[in-house]
């Protein structure tokens, strides 16, 4: 069902789903973006290799999100509603990537790491302390793919409800 047939409360889920699908696209860019410039400065295979982990997961989450907002306007709703096992992967990428770089953060202060200018302790305390900042967009993505997933699901359970009987599926 195109989105100019749909009943009101298909409408209100499609606009729903594309507002979450635009802050999933803005956190996958914020990852890409804010990691992309650490990068550089981390020498340590053990941080290198996990901001190569963010690098890899920002792109997933801005597809999943233009993919996941432009086929309701199109289609319908129930492709992106089936799609909820995806968000929910998406879920536990974000979980590990918060879970591992709060482990990093944590190490920070007391470990000695390899970076770019090793002499020069202001800047590593600059970046440092940025790190420590930019793992809340692991939170943010967290929140909103779960919430993408739970909606799916929701609303596929609420649709083979509603096929039962004579209400009007929101899907």
């Amino acid at each position: 069902m195109h989105f100019t047939n749909a009943t009101r409360s298909q409408r209100a889920v499609i606009v729903v789903n594309g507002i979450i699908r635009l802050i999933q696209m803005g956190v996958g860019v914020l990852t890409i973006d804010l990691y992309e410039r650490e990068k550089g400065y981390w020498l340590a295979d053990d941080i290198s290799s996990k901001l190569t982990y963010e690098l890899v997961l920002g792109p997933f989450a801005v597809v999943t999100g233009l993919i996941c907002a432009i086929v309701p306007l199109q289609i319908s709703y129930r492709p992106v509603a089936l799609a909820c096992p995806w968000d929910l992967v998406m879920f536990f990428m974000y979980s590990a990537a918060f879970g591992y770089m709060r482990a990093i953060d944590g190490k920070l202060g007391h470990q000695p790491f390899r970076t770019k200018d090793p002499d020069n302790t202001e800047l590593f305390f600059s970046h440092a302390s940025a790190m420590m900042h930019k793992v809340w967009v692991n939170l943010a993505g967290m929140a909103v793919f779960l919430t993408s997933g739970v909606m799916g699901a929701v609303l596929i359970w609420i649709g083979r409800r509603n096929g039962r009987g004579t209400k009007h599926s929101a899907v």
